[in-house]
């Protein structure tokens, strides 16, 4: 008669403490890693971001930054959800916005990570960000003169 073994569970992944110092080690290193807003804008004078997040509940949480040209330039941020893992990035929306030299914009997503593998929920924790933007003014430029000595 064979002998009875329990089965053994596939490898585990990162509970969720190891997950929380993986984020924070990642945060770290971007805001090491990343360049200044002066550098990555120079045209823009202050960067005000709102951002709103709206949780399974329905729960409002707000949080505020206010980024000048000496400041860094990081634009992602950490899903507060039950997911443990999303991250939400804005890089490309405010890129877009300030190539326009549009001074406001909005936008907003939702975290789309599973709760565990394999799982056919997802977190559903909701972001909106408007975005505020300052810029430098422009210097005016002279008016071309003809060779004729005209002025256009």
């Amino acid at each position: 008669m064979p002998g009875y073994y329990k089965k053994r569970k596939g490898p585990q992944g990162p509970n969720k403490n190891e997950q929380k110092v993986i984020r924070a080690r990642k945060a770290e290193f971007e805001a090491r890693s990343t360049s200044v807003l002066g550098s990555k804008f120079p045209s823009v004078k202050h960067l005000r971001i709102h951002l709103t997040f709206l949780d399974h509940q329905r729960v409002l949480n707000e949080q505020s930054l206010s980024i000048t040209p000496s400041e860094a330039a990081v634009f992602s941020v950490s899903c507060p959800g039950r997911c443990g893992q999303g991250a939400f990035d804005f890089t490309k929306k405010i890129t877009e916005t300030v190539d326009a030299s549009l001074p406001l914009s909005e936008s907003s997503a939702k975290c789309m990570e599973p709760f565990y593998a394999d799982s056919p929920d997802t977190c559903g924790c909701e972001i909106k960000c408007r975005m505020e933007i300052e810029y430098f003014p422009v210097a005016a430029t002279p008016p071309s003169v003809s060779p004729e000595g005209e002025a256009k």
